[in-house]
């Protein structure tokens, strides 16, 4: 496996690349801004991203737009000394789909690795999906119903494709927490309600015939 690592600590980067080395993992590492604008603009590809919250006083979640668009499908785990339930938050709804904060474990962090990895070889990329009228892009992350469409959010999509890909199961609560957030990631109590909402939201703008239902105690499933 191909991996990047963007972080400016010279010793734990030489740290977890001599780790990764004996798990048969390649790591690229940047330390900088420059080195990995550089890279983000160029046609290399890679099968994971570890990124560093703060490239000195650099701000890297400005990049996780960019990066979503360029790897739609690569696992992204944030690292960082910035540890709390809304940072975590923040950084997933952006995109990451997982985040550990310093310190860490080497072997906790080769071990979400392999997680990650295992969720992402599980789940392989279909090009589209349909219920009823309504169409999911899986590569652009974008749903639509004839000419209208609308892009979603990485968490967003992820849940829906996943009510989309199973339309006969009634997904509960902490199945989608772990399935879509991840069972090791601290989020808001009422993230799966909130994003239900938004998407439902987005699915009656578009026109679709399509709708998430849920009862009280059970959870929730998509029908047209």
């Amino acid at each position: 496996m191909k991996l990047l690592l963007v972080e400016d600590d010279f010793r734990l980067a030489e740290h977890l690349i001599q780790n990764f080395r004996a798990q048969g993992i390649l790591a690229l590492h940047m330390a900088n801004v420059d080195s990995f604008k550089e890279f983000l603009s160029g046609t290399q590809n890679i099968e994971f991203v570890i990124l560093d919250r703060l490239l000195g006083t650099f701000d890297t979640k400005t990049f996780m737009p960019q990066i979503r668009q360029k790897w739609p499908t690569v696992p992204i785990l944030i690292l960082s000394a910035i540890s709390t339930p809304n940072e975590r938050t923040d950084l997933i709804n952006l995109g990451a789909d997982d985040y550990l904060g310093k310190p860490f474990s080497t072997q906790e962090l080769i071990a979400r690795i392999g997680a990650l990895r295992r969720r992402t070889s599980s789940n392989q990329v279909t090009p589209y999906l349909q219920v009823g009228n309504l169409t999911i892009d899986t590569i652009r992350r974008v749903m639509s119903v004839g000419a209208a469409n609308e892009s979603l959010p990485a968490k967003e999509f992820m849940l829906l494709k996943t009510l989309v890909q199973e339309p006969g199961r009634v997904w509960n609560r902490a199945d989608l927490l772990d399935y879509v957030w991840g069972i090791s990631t601290e989020v808001d109590t009422n993230v799966v309600e909130s994003t239900i909402a938004n998407l439902r939201k987005k699915i009656g703008e578009l026109g679709s015939r399509a709708v998430i239902r849920n009862a009280r105690n059970a959870g929730y499933w998509i029908e047209a």
